[in-house]
C-alpha cells in the first residue's frame, strides 16, 4: 500500500542523515506573469525572503539548490523540511495564493516585514 507524501509538495529523499525536498513542477507559468523564469533561483528567492520575513530561524537550517530546471532543499534537520513543506503546500496549488506569494516575495530588493497579501 502506497503512503501518502507528508512533503507535497515535494519529493522527499535521505541519505546519511542528510536529508532534502526536490519540487518537480516548478510551475514556470506563473512566475512568467511576473517575468521571472520560474526556475529554481526564483523558487529560492522567494523562499528565502519568505522565511526572511516568516520564520529566520527556519531558513539558518536549510540549504536552497539552485540548479535550473529543478528546485531543492536540503538540511539535517528532517523536522525543518518537514515545515518548510507544509508552508509551501498552503499556497502551491492555490493560484490566487501562489500568485500573490510571488508578488510579494519574487524582488531582488526585498524587504521584509511590510503587509504581506498570502498566507
Amino acid at each position: 500500500m502506497k503512503q501518502p507524501n507528508a512533503f507535497q509538495p515535494f519529493l522527499f529523499s535521505s541519505f546519511q542523515k542528510k536529508h532534502s525536498l526536490t519540487l518537480g513542477d516548478l510551475k514556470w507559468k506563473a512566475f512568467e506573469v511576473h517575468d521571472f523564469l520560474g526556475d529554481a533561483e526564483d523558487w529560492g528567492m522567494v523562499i528565502e525572503n519568505m522565511l526572511a520575513e516568516k520564520n529566520p530561524a527556519l531558513l539558518t537550517k536549510l540549504s536552497l539548490g539552485t540548479d535550473h530546471d529543478m528546485f531543492c532543499i536540503s538540511s539535517d534537520d528532517r523536522d525543518a523540511l518537514h515545515e518548510i513543506a507544509e508552508i509551501v503546500f498552503e499556497f502551491y496549488d492555490n493560484d490566487a495564493l501562489l500568485d500573490a506569494c510571488i508578488e510579494r516575495y519574487a524582488q531582488y530588493d526585498f524587504v521584509p516585514n511590510q503587509p504581506v497579501p498570502c498566507q
